[in-house]
């Protein structure tokens, strides 16, 4: 039953891991659009955009880069299939470069390049997370085994040092 255990246990600090992996996504996203909103409201301003329509924009592209992010996860969790993902991905790349073009266009109209190249790092991010998330979470949630039924995570690793084990809680 030692086993058993330890299965238990690995799921439990992967379950643990894909969290994690998640709260910072989360993080990443909501820093992204607070940092966003001051960004996009000084564009609206800046372009006469009316003052109770100016912050209403970053909100509504942040909320479906949120909306988006959530989904997809669910769906990579859930083991669904790359060509189900790919619209909403298509869409979330879409969604999070219109984030970068609002949160750089203002400091870019100023001519402030420096500003510009900081104020893109948060988007840059969320695409990156965006590009990277969906399918990092669903090989935390269900590695694959190799011909030998080692987990990826071990065939990458390559063979134990003499002496050591290595517990793979899909070897059987």
């Amino acid at each position: 039953m030692a086993g058993a255990s330890d299965i238990d246990t690995s799921a439990a600090g992967q379950d643990a891991t894909v969290r994690l992996v998640t709260l910072i996504m989360a993080a990443v996203v909501a820093f992204t659009f607070l940092f966003g909103f001051g960004n996009s409201l000084a564009l609206g301003l800046r372009l006469g955009v009316p003052i109770f329509i100016a912050p209403l924009v970053a909100p509504a592209v942040d909320l479906s880069v949120v909306g988006l992010l959530l989904a997809i996860r669910h769906l990579a969790l859930h083991g669904a299939q790359p060509e189900l993902l790919r619209p909403a991905r298509r869409l979330l790349i879409f969604s999070s470069t219109v984030t970068l073009a609002l949160n750089i266009a203002e400091s870019l109209i100023a001519q402030d390049y420096g500003k510009a190249a900081f104020d893109a790092v948060g988007p840059l991010l969320l695409i990156g997370w965006s590009e990277v998330g969906p399918g990092l979470l669903q090989a935390m949630r269900q590695p694959v085994a190799d011909a030998q039924g080692r987990s990826a995570f071990t065939a990458l690793a390559g063979p134990p040092p003499l002496g050591i084990e290595v517990l793979d809680p899909l070897a059987h």
